[in-house]
């Protein structure tokens, strides 16, 4: 009898065991499952068809027991890309609160770029930044220090700009020479100083960008209006004329997501040219 009670215990408790496995190996197939559903519906967003594939990740949310910030991050990143902030940055958000160490590097420059909330965008670098003592970051694959100077660009804040682009430059110098610095750093580093009204310095800037890239028409353009202020008209003329050259043979900076904070149109050079070069 003793015997036979052992033995329907243990069947029950090795039943038991492997229905608990089952359950537990359902639940987590489900769950691995909806992160599938995610892909696909951001998949669905890559190829334009916003409705739908925002109702697949919609429905795989809501039977996701504990998203975490990585399926909030992968709902936001192509809705950004797509213009459907209004789901992008509410998920960003929640992606942010759960886990701000892995997810402020990358929220920190989407504001920057993409919603152009250039106050918190600074919060949230600084904060990143602050984090890794130090250490200079690169927040999709972009300087730390880079993209804080950008952000004061874009709020008129031209002194603390140029020393974060100084930061920037000093941190390439200590590995390469100075061929190895973006040419975009160079460039936003002389924008600033000429709105600071340091126009010589501008130039120097300007002169440094063009010997990392030597088709650089911003660089132009930007050498010739600070030639206007220092008096030299001719010389000035001559520089829009490269850059009007260089735009109109293709070599205008753009980016196929976002308008470069920089960035000039052919209509600017052609209005100067036709306002101070024309008699």
């Amino acid at each position: 009898m003793i015997k036979k009670w052992k033995w329907k215990k243990w069947l029950f408790i090795t039943t038991t065991s492997f229905l608990g496995v089952v359950i537990i190996l359902a639940i987590v197939f489900n769950q691995l499952a909806y992160d599938l559903l995610i892909g696909v519906g951001s998949m669905d967003l890559y190829y334009g068809n916003n409705e739908r594939g925002n109702k697949i990740m919609s429905y795989a949310l809501s039977k996701k027991q504990k998203p975490s910030e990585n399926t909030y991050h992968a709902i936001s990143v192509q809705n950004t890309k797509n213009g459907n902030y209004n789901i992008a940055i509410p998920a960003l958000e929640k992606a942010y609160k759960i886990n701000p160490k892995e997810v402020g590097a990358y929220y920190g420059w989407v504001l920057l770029y993409y919603y152009h909330d250039y106050e918190k965008s600074l919060d949230i670098l600084n904060v990143y930044d602050n984090s890794t003592p130090n250490f200079s970051d690169y927040p999709m694959g972009e300087c730390i220090h880079y993209l804080k100077a950008l952000a004061y660009m874009q709020i008129n804040n031209y002194e603390k700009a140029i020393k974060e682009f100084d930061l920037s430059i000093n941190n390439e110098l200590k590995e390469h020479n100075e061929d190895w610095v973006d040419y975009q750093i160079l460039l936003n580093k002389g924008i600033s100083l000429y709105h600071l009204e340091k126009y010589k310095e501008a130039i120097k800037e300007f002169k440094r960008t063009l010997k990392n890239y030597d088709k650089c028409p911003e660089a132009f353009y930007y050498i010739g209006l600070s030639n206007f202020k220092l008096g030299f008209n001719e010389l000035a003329c001559k520089n829009l004329r490269k850059a009007n050259t260089l735009i109109y043979q293709g070599y205008k900076s753009s980016d196929a997501y976002v308008e470069l904070f920089h960035e000039i149109y052919k209509q600017d050079v052609e209005n100067e040219i036709f306002k101070n070069c024309i008699n």
